[in-house]
């Protein structure tokens, strides 16, 4: 099995969503804070009817998709997530990460592996 870790712009979540739900498989996603790669540069207005100073935030908002395939549709997914992004822009539209999982067990019930994130 592979966890897929997607951080992207919220206004592409739909995309990502989608051919995750087109393929039959759970997600959680959220919208969290951080840095990377690419440099904050446009400033954002702070508080402007009290001081109207602008400023550069020091984090940028994302959201994370979190996903766990199955060896077998692992690649497929992963494919149609890079191919609806493109390859055309200067800028990145965000990053995925793929790890290894060793197990998955269904907690209540004895269903374990692959079978814990195949559809029912």
């Amino acid at each position: 099995m592979k966890e897929i870790s997607i951080f992207i712009h919220s206004e592409n979540l739909s995309k990502v969503t989608d051919i995750l739900l087109k393929n039959n498989m759970g997600m959680t996603f959220f919208e969290i804070s951080g840095t990377g790669r690419t440099p904050r540069q446009a400033p954002e207005i702070i508080d402007t009817y009290v001081t109207g100073r602008t400023t550069v935030p020091k984090f940028v908002k994302r959201m994370e998709v979190k996903t766990v395939v199955t060896d077998l549709s692992a690649q497929n997914i992963i494919d149609e997530i890079l191919n609806s992004f493109g390859s055309s822009s200067s800028e990145p539209y965000g990053v995925m990460f793929v790890k290894e999982v060793s197990n998955a067990y269904e907690l209540g019930t004895k269903i374990t592996g692959d079978n814990v994130v195949s559809t029912k």
